[in-house]
């Protein structure tokens, strides 16, 4: 099961590496007897691809047109990455009493977590052993980063790694 999960995430990582657009870079104008001072560039935020949580069938039967067909409860996709990221933002806000428009997101990874802890597990806790759908979201206030773990739904957590 976690060498399914590395790679699902090998795969999402060069898919979304592939999709994205690379930042281009300021050459520096300063003269080379300055010692370079480093800064964090925000890109723009990278469009996940959708996976279903439903596998394709084997046996190359798929549904009629008008077959009504079962809706996933949480899935991977755009619009939920975008509504993930503004709780991130919102919660980041809260924790460091800022306006959330000070808040950037870095980027936003799709990733299936191994259980319901979010990649995040507190000492003393039990978790629903499931795999999870969810992202890895990283934010940007001034050069601080911050990395958030949310599942598909309202859980977002930060990490004290």
């Amino acid at each position: 099961m976690r060498k399914l999960i590395i790679v699902w995430g090998a795969m999402a990582a060069i898919v979304l590496s592939a999709c994205s657009r690379t930042p281009s870079v300021a050459q520096p104008t300063a003269p080379a007897t300055q010692e370079p001072t480093s800064t964090i560039t925000v890109i723009e935020m990278p469009t996940a691809p959708v996976l279903s949580p439903y596998p394709a069938p084997t046996d190359g039967a798929y549904p009629a047109p008008d077959q009504v067909t079962p809706e996933p409860t949480s899935e991977i996709n755009e619009a939920t990455m975008k509504a993930m990221s503004d709780l991130a933002r919102q919660k980041l806000a809260e924790e460091l009493e800022i306006p959330v428009d000070q808040i950037q997101v870095v980027m936003a990874d799709p990733t299936y977590w191994s259980d319901a802890s979010l990649g995040c597990p507190q000492p003393g806790m039990t978790y629903q052993q499931v795999v999870t759908p969810g992202y890895r979201i990283t934010l940007v206030v001034g050069n601080d980063l911050y990395v958030y773990h949310t599942d598909t739904v309202q859980t977002v957590v930060r990490c004290q790694q």
